[in-house]
């Protein structure tokens, strides 16, 4: 299967495009238990095969939701017992959730789905996870499988070549691309650069595979123009890493990707930490944030950590990327104790801790800040911008809330934004609603209904009619991925709010408490709550 990119494709290894030679489907796999923060080995129950693999394929590469990403990721890594056998088609429930996870960027844990599930023995599965590691620029471990194991062709015929250049048998890899010249020009011209020593001036592959990425990797040429914006998940993560393109360009990617939940936030405070190490020389508000996230990870005492925090969170609140830099900061907050001395940051630690999805740092923080702001009307008037999140986020479990306090909070809102008050109103009394909070309907001034000219991106009514289905039948697997499903890549603030309920909702119905909360938290942050 080919991913459009412009002029450029990222070529992915279609399990779906060989039969297997073994069915894998009929044991368990996944390589977490429910011990390990995995699934429930039944989780499958109720569901038929073909509507397993139905959905497993129908998953988005990229999901916006960070909770949800989590979520269907946590289906297919999880040791799971397969429906039944049921007549239905190939490929199977295994190869199916190879090919996503490799779609995912999720190089590593493919491997080591496929490792524990003795999956090397097929040559196709095989081929997917060398092209999925070289991706990720795992060279040796690729590499490895590759020498050790039957490939899938012609795929074989790139990855043992790059895997010559690679070992540095510059001998034997010129020798292979005689036999790529005819039908694979560009990749031969990239090992004859690499392996021949001649100026790095080839031009790049329109087709970009592992094998492509670290042939581009080896011979110092930067990929085409036009994979640097791409948003697919295995191609934006080999872009981080490669390093032949500066790192200013790097870091767009990174920030894009970890604004995507594609990079992970500690790659991106990494790259920014490298950057300003090496002395490179950045546009400025990117310096800006680079220094934030530096001061943050860097600090070595209690002040310089609270330091940090405020300069964070004083700075990047409200900005699109302010999510991305509490992420990528968050260590400091991990190493300051919710005590009293350092009450002034509560506020603060209370944002981070509901970003990260953490209740009980959350609840520490909350009591902090409630205290610090008794009988002071300016910090309450702050505090209950937060409140309305720690509801949701489930803190106290709170079954009701007072009328008196929830409309406290709804007045803030207007005052900060009366425009987007009543539409934020209204996704707030969903998420109360949906996470199991008693608002009697007329209870309180927060809108019962969309604001008449909002036009927000309902879900495939067939999938939320599945979705719900699932959940009222406690089939857990079905549930997660469905409500993946129906979010797809839609950005988070054009979902409508009855939608976000109901996902929600499901989602909890089937023991998937925290990633619901987590999804509505996340909602409400997008929405600008």
């Amino acid at each position: 299967m080919a991913l459009g990119l412009a002029s450029v494709a990222l070529v992915s290894i279609g399990v779906a495009a060989w039969a297997q030679t073994t069915n894998f489907d009929t044991r368990p796999t996944g390589f977490l238990s429910a011990r390990t923060g995995g699934m429930p080995l039944d989780a499958w129950a109720g569901t038929s095969l073909g509507t397993a693999k139905r959905l497993v394929s129908a998953l988005p590469a990229a999901p916006r939701s960070r909770a949800l990403r989590d979520v269907q990721f946590k289906v297919m890594v999880s040791e799971l017992t397969p429906p039944p056998p049921d007549g239905s088609g190939p490929p199977s429930l295994f190869a199916r959730k190879v090919d996503r996870l490799a779609a995912m960027g999720e190089a590593e844990s493919l491997n080591e789905m496929v490792r524990s599930a003795g999956g090397y023995v097929d040559p196709a599965i095989a081929a997917a996870v060398v092209n999925s590691l070289m991706l990720a620029g795992e060279k040796e471990g690729a590499c490895a499988i590759a020498r050790s194991h039957a490939l899938a062709e012609p795929f074989k015929r790139r990855a043992d070549v790059a895997c010559m250049v690679a070992a540095g048998d510059n001998a034997g890899a010129m020798a292979a691309s005689a036999a790529l010249r005819g039908n694979d020009p560009m990749l031969a011209k990239l090992v004859e650069v690499a392996a021949g020593g001649l100026p790095p001036s080839a031009a790049p592959p329109t087709q970009l595979d592992g094998p492509a990425m670290v042939m581009l990797d080896l011979a110092y040429v930067q990929p085409p123009a036009a994979a640097l914006k791409t948003t697919q998940p295995p191609l934006m993560r080999s872009l981080v890493a490669h390093r032949t393109l500066p790192m200013p360009m790097r870091l767009d990617i990174a920030e894009r990707g970890e604004a995507l939940a594609i990079i992970e936030a500690t790659k991106l405070g990494d790259l920014y930490i490298e950057a300003l190490r090496d002395g490179v020389v950045l546009p400025p508000a990117m310096a800006r944030r680079a220094r934030l996230v530096y001061a943050a990870r860097k600090a070595a005492n209690p002040q310089e950590v609270v330091n940090s925090i405020i300069a964070v969170y004083g700075e990047a609140r409200g900005s699109s990327l302010f999510p991305t830099i509490a992420r990528a900061s968050a260590a400091g907050l991990l190493n300051i104790p919710a005590q009293p001395q350092f009450a002034n940051i509560a506020q603060e630690a209370m944002r981070g801790f509901l970003l990260l999805g953490d209740k009980q740092q959350t609840k520490a923080w909350t009591q902090l800040a409630l205290k610090a702001a008794y009988n002071n009307a300016r910090a309450m008037n702050a505090l209950d911008r937060l409140l309305p999140l720690v509801a949701i986020a489930g803190v106290d479990d709170p079954k009701r809330l007072p009328p008196e306090d929830v409309n406290r909070w709804y007045e803030v809102m207007r005052q900060d934004d009366a425009a987007r008050a009543p539409l934020r109103g209204y996704l707030l009394l969903e998420l109360f609603r949906a996470t199991g909070i008693d608002v009697p309907r007329g209870s309180t001034q927060l809108p019962e209904a969309l604001p008449a000219n909002v036009r927000l991106v309902s879900p495939a009514a067939a999938t939320m009619q599945a979705l719900q289905a699932a959940a009222s039948g406690r089939r857990r697997a079905e549930t997660a991925l469905l409500a993946s499903i129906a979010v797809g890549e839609t950005p988070l603030i054009q979902l409508h709010p009855a939608a976000v309920g109901a996902i929600v909702r499901a989602l909890r119905e089937v023991g998937e408490d925290h990633a619901g909360r987590l999804f509505a938290v996340e909602t409400a942050i997008a929405h600008g709550l």
